[in-house]
């Protein structure tokens, strides 16, 4: 029984987090009829595989065997950790904030370390300073890249132009991002589904990246129409170009971070460097901007969700009285 509940849990976290992938990957090219949403469902699909099978191991295994020891982990326990992610991630959306689900998967980890007394905070430390670090990066190597772009001046009307009359290389270039946006989010978010299976032995990471990442892409095809449809009606008035940069920038950290076996909040990231484009835009100071009002909104709930979810690991384990 509880292996079947498992199974049904993983299948329907991995569908979820494929509908949102897809939206975040593929919003502009679709938003702006470059490609139609079935040819992305099916670019997704394959890109996301490709980028798990390459280097979606490192992660995986960094989810499976180095925040809490292997000996603690087995069907139970695992079930656990994906159900506290599960509701986390569902409060969040009741909140409308986009959370990630790295730093739920992690945290559902660390409550089942605590748990078990078995956690490695050196490596939950070095997470955590990676995750605030890549974010203001974000945030300032997106401001530094736009900002030759936003706001329009005289001083950048060239610039304008050309975006004019090269309109076939603009709308490539956007694909091209798009599909490297969703080779970054096979690189490290299938992890947080096939990371905890393999540590109870379940399944392997090629079959599991296999299995998932088409999953993904059923999510996507399934669950992801009204989320693309919304995601692109909000991105793209942003602009393609604005869009291509969030995804070159975030992209390339996560891809740089998933190499180094680091799991990591692509949606953090994302929002950090639109937020730099929103500066930019509306002229504001970065001051003004991280004191908006939304802005500490989404700062509250990615505090609280992650503590919520150690929360709930815990006390279910607890309540169980789980023991290996």
């Amino acid at each position: 029984m509880i292996l079947i509940i498992l199974i049904i849990i993983s299948i329907f976290l991995a569908m979820n987090m494929g509908a949102s992938g897809l939206a975040v990957s593929f919003a502009p090219s679709v938003g702006s009829n470059l490609i139609k949403r079935k040819i992305a469902v099916i670019i997704f699909t394959i890109l996301v595989l490709s980028g798990a099978l390459l280097i979606g191991g490192r992660v995986a295994k960094t989810l499976s065997s180095k925040i809490v020891s292997p000996k603690f982990i087995n069907q139970e326990v695992v079930l656990i950790i994906l159900f506290s992610s599960w509701i986390s991630l569902f409060l969040a959306n009741l909140f409308k904030i986009p959370q990630s689900t790295s730093i739920i998967t992690v945290s559902s980890f660390i409550g089942a370390g605590f748990y078990f007394k078995s956690l490695n905070l050196f490596l939950i430390l070095n997470l955590v300073l990676v995750w605030m670090a890549v974010s203001i990066l974000s945030y300032f190597i997106t401001y530094l890249i736009a900002q030759r772009i936003f706001p329009p001046r005289p001083k950048n009307l060239k610039l304008y132009e050309k975006f004019f009359y090269h309109q076939s290389k603009l709308k490539r270039w956007t694909l091209f991002t798009d599909c490297y946006s969703a080779f970054g989010i096979g690189t490290n978010n299938v992890a947080n589904v096939v990371g905890p299976l393999i540590a109870t032995n379940m399944i392997s990471p090629t079959v599991g990246f296999f299995i998932f990442s088409l999953l993904f892409g059923l999510g996507g095809f399934i669950l992801g129409r009204g989320v693309l449809n919304t995601v692109s009606k909000e991105i793209v008035p942003l602009g393609v170009v604005s869009a291509s940069i969030v995804s070159l920038v975030v992209t390339t950290f996560i891809i740089v971070c998933s190499l180094l076996g680091l799991p990591v909040p692509y949606v953090q990231f994302s929002t950090f460097s639109i937020l730099a484009i929103h500066t930019l835009k509306e002229e504001k100071n970065h001051t003004q901007t991280m004191v908006h009002p939304i802005t500490k909104k989404i700062l509250k709930v990615w505090l609280f969700t992650p503590l919520l979810s150690i929360l709930i690991c815990y006390l279910l384990l607890s309540l169980f009285k789980i023991k290996i």
